[in-house]
């Protein structure tokens, strides 16, 4: 029988299909200690080894570290291929990630990042497309700087290898990154590389979601004619692939561009038609957002109980996904509606969740809030 595989400071056990806290060891048998010294090292650097006959301790001093290291019997290689088993049960495969986590997956992910941090303080070197996947899962989760942690070690590595594809992939990831933290121009810049590259290597999908991420970032700095422009050229390449996720990506943002133009009957219809697919397709994040869209348009017609309606659906969706971010931007939507009908108690109610929830996950709050006490 194999080994079990402990994370790098054994407080978890894997058992081929899961992460669970690791059973106290075992004080029977001998105990013994090792103590080895290095003139290239300084430092304690625990190595713990448990079995049923005995429990050893391994202390090695080295002059190239500082403060104490504490890892388990298996090696890094073990560990590493069991937080990728983790992940791809949870979904998360190559750049693919599943639309939402329940629960006890979001507390998984949680398990995994940590033993990855671990890894990393050691200056293990993790798999760089496991660091894609950490990322994917950070993100999912919230934890926006852990995912650029992840995004940044992958970019790295990926240039050392002359791994274009993945590079630019990479680079789109951080731009998102960037995008979520209010850094447009790093996340332009790292956006643009991205197209380049996908158009030098003839990616035609990743080519569409490049220009779909510039679009959306023209759209954030107002300049809507080359957001619509870029949204468009994107939307014909993903209907050529008949990427119908990436359409509906597509029509969601042509529909807020819309919407922002004033134009709240072509922006109705194309989210309407983004949440078509997403149901169709069983995206439930998707379909929250589209629902968060369109309740936004039904309060700037003043269609107030329409669009408190469809906010109230969004934001269930969003809590049995565990989408923070966009569970904040629900509670900061019911709050506008309550604002513009005059229910000051409501309206703060819902923006102190709002922004204590943006404050938790570390994404950008803006000024309005701060600057008014939240």
């Amino acid at each position: 029988m194999a080994d079990p595989i402990f994370s790098p400071d054994g407080k978890w056990m894997w058992t081929g299909s899961e992460w669970i806290p690791a059973p106290p060891s075992s004080a029977s048998g001998a105990d013994s200690t090792i103590n080895l010294q290095d003139s290239m090292m300084s430092g304690d650097v625990n190595v713990e080894q448990n079995s049923n006959d005995a429990s050893s301790a391994i202390n090695l001093k080295d002059s190239a570290m500082s403060g104490d290291i504490n890892i388990t019997q298996n090696n890094a290689e073990d560990i590493a291929t069991a937080m990728v088993q983790a992940l791809e049960r949870m979904g998360f495969s190559g750049q693919s990630s599943p639309a939402e986590l329940t629960l006890s997956q979001e507390a998984e992910v949680e398990q995994v990042l940590e033993m990855s941090e671990q890894l990393a303080g050691h200056g293990i070197e993790i798999d760089p497309y496991t660091e894609i996947k950490l990322g994917n899962a950070a993100e999912l989760a919230g934890r926006m700087s852990s995912a650029q942690n992840h995004y940044f070690r992958a970019l790295e590595t990926f240039i050392r290898n002359h791994n274009r594809l993945w590079e630019a992939i990479s680079r789109q990831n951080l731009g998102n990154i960037a995008k979520t933290r209010g850094d447009l121009a790093e996340a332009e810049r790292l956006q643009r590389e991205s197209l380049a590259i996908m158009r030098e290597i003839g990616d035609r999908q990743g080519e569409a979601a490049s220009l779909g991420n510039l679009g959306n970032i023209a759209g954030t700095r107002g300049d809507l004619a080359e957001a619509e422009r870029l949204q468009r050229e994107s939307l014909t390449i993903r209907r050529e692939l008949k990427d119908r996720r990436g359409e509906a990506d597509s029509l969601g943002n042509l529909g807020n561009i819309a919407a922002q133009r004033g134009n709240l009957h072509d922006a109705e219809r194309l989210i309407q038609d983004n949440l078509t697919i997403r149901r169709e397709i069983g995206d439930r994040s998707g379909e929250a957002n589209a629902l968060n869209s369109l309740g936004i348009i039904a309060k700037n017609k003043k269609d107030y109980t329409r669009g408190k309606g469809l906010q109230q659906q969004s934001l269930v969706l969003y809590r049995e996904i565990n989408d923070r971010a966009g569970e904040a931007i629900a509670l900061i939507n019911l709050g506008n509606i309550a604002a513009d009908l005059g229910n000051a108690y409501e309206r703060n109610r819902l923006y102190t969740q709002a922004v204590r929830l943006q404050r938790e996950i570390g994404i950008p709050i803006q000024q309005w809030f701060i600057d008014n006490g939240y």
